[in-house]
């Protein structure tokens, strides 16, 4: 791969040194981490020429809410893979009582089901009630 040509009007020909305290470069490498710059210097060359820069927030109040649906998420695979295995068991038995006690497993699996609906409800509902908070 080549090099990506570069406006000449915003090449990089002139370097400066700057020596900065260790609690500042400190400081700048904490807002590196939250703003779209790759490196410090590209950071402090946004900041001197006073260019925009964006600044990423991220909010850890939802953290728990996404690993709740997350949880809740792997649950119903789960539940999903036993009603298949029930069910291609229900195909292959050939006796009518085999028959009924797989339909009621996978009557009890899909009330599993129903309980983690309620459940992804009531998570989904509080999760409204904070985007909706002003």
């Amino acid at each position: 791969m080549t090099r990506r040509r570069v406006d000449i009007a915003k090449r990089l020909v002139r370097q400066i040194g700057v020596r900065l305290p260790k609690s500042f470069y400190e400081k700048m490498e904490g807002w590196l981490a939250n703003s779209n710059c790759r490196s410090v210097s590209e950071l402090a060359r946004a900041i001197l020429c006073k260019e925009e820069i964006i600044w990423y927030h991220k909010d850890a109040s939802r953290d728990a809410i996404a690993i709740e649906l997350a949880a809740i998420r792997k649950e119903l695979h789960a539940i999903e893979a036993i009603i298949y295995q029930v069910r291609c068991d229900f195909n292959q038995t050939q006796f009518p009582d085999q028959k009924v006690y797989e339909a009621l497993k996978i009557l009890d699996e899909y009330r599993k089901v129903g309980d983690k609906v309620q459940q992804l409800e009531t998570v989904l509902k509080t999760l409204h009630e904070k985007w909706l908070q002003k």
